[in-house]
């Protein structure tokens, strides 16, 4: 099964990727910021990530290196 990482500190938009992607068969994961989305993706490895660009603590830019960086 396809696993999709959802990273946005709204938590609204959160809870509608959540929504749209499960019911078309996916699994969820959400974070609220790039460093949470990080451990996660370190964890156990997403096969999409989709991330919001402005977030505290750790933006998607900064994310998008880190996992480039892994």
């Amino acid at each position: 099964m396809t696993t999709i990482l959802v990273v946005d500190d709204n938590e609204a938009n959160r809870y509608l990727s959540r929504t749209i992607f499960s019911a078309a068969g996916y699994t969820v994961v959400t974070a609220e910021n790039g460093a949470e989305a990080l451990a996660l993706a370190r964890t156990n490895p997403p096969d999409l990530i989709i991330s919001d660009v402005l977030m505290p603590v750790m933006d998607g830019y900064a994310l998008r290196r880190a996992c480039l960086q892994d």
